[in-house]
């Protein structure tokens, strides 16, 4: 199984090149980079100890990583959209929410509730945050490709549908990305 750095890797590059970007080397570095770091906050809005404000917290750093990716190739989107975009993103891959759902739940429980959410949240909101990116980007890819090189934003619901539709692509980003974050977790926790 292919990391899903490397995979996510491969997309941006991707977006870049049918954005004729091709010249910006560093960009597909950059738009992994920003995955990565809302990934790591994702982590960082696990440790918040109110249900529901834990999750809320994952989703707005979502809708957050996605106005990033779109400012790094010059797309401007509303937070309207954004959040529209970011809800239709979470809302298919709620199989791999149930966890982050369990853990917000359980941390009603004081003391170990709190610290056994905690734990079932974290690898969780990372590889949903990090699919969640590299849902974005192969969306923005699919309509820069059918656009010839530009991006029709009003498009982007129907795209994401079409990424999210290869469910077995979806289920292997999501464990490598889990495996990903057990193989890396002190590096990912680690405060900078």
């Amino acid at each position: 199984m292919k990391s899903a750095y490397i995979e996510l890797y491969e997309a941006a590059v991707a977006l870049v090149a049918v954005l004729d970007k091709s010249a910006e080397q560093l960009l597909p570095q950059e738009i992994v980079d920003v995955v990565k770091l809302h990934s790591k906050l994702a982590v960082g809005s696990a440790l918040i100890p109110v249900p529901g404000a834990d999750a809320a917290a994952g989703a707005v750093n979502i809708w957050t990583m996605y106005g990033r990716i779109g400012g790094k190739v010059g797309i401007k989107v509303s937070e309207n959209k954004l959040k529209t975009i970011g809800s239709g993103v979470l809302t298919n891959l709620a199989s791999y929410m149930a966890m982050v759902g369990v853990g917000s739940a359980i941390k009603a429980i004081p003391g170990i509730g709190t610290l056994t959410g905690t734990a079932l949240m974290t690898a969780s909101l990372y590889a949903v945050t990090l699919a969640s990116g590299y849902v974005y980007v192969k969306a923005l890819t699919l309509l820069a490709n059918k656009g010839g090189g530009d991006i029709d934003i009003n498009q982007i619901d129907s795209a994401i549908k079409e990424v999210l539709a290869n469910k077995e692509i979806i289920k292997n980003f999501v464990s490598a990305a889990k495996t990903d974050f057990k193989n890396n977790k002190d590096e990912i926790t680690k405060k900078d």
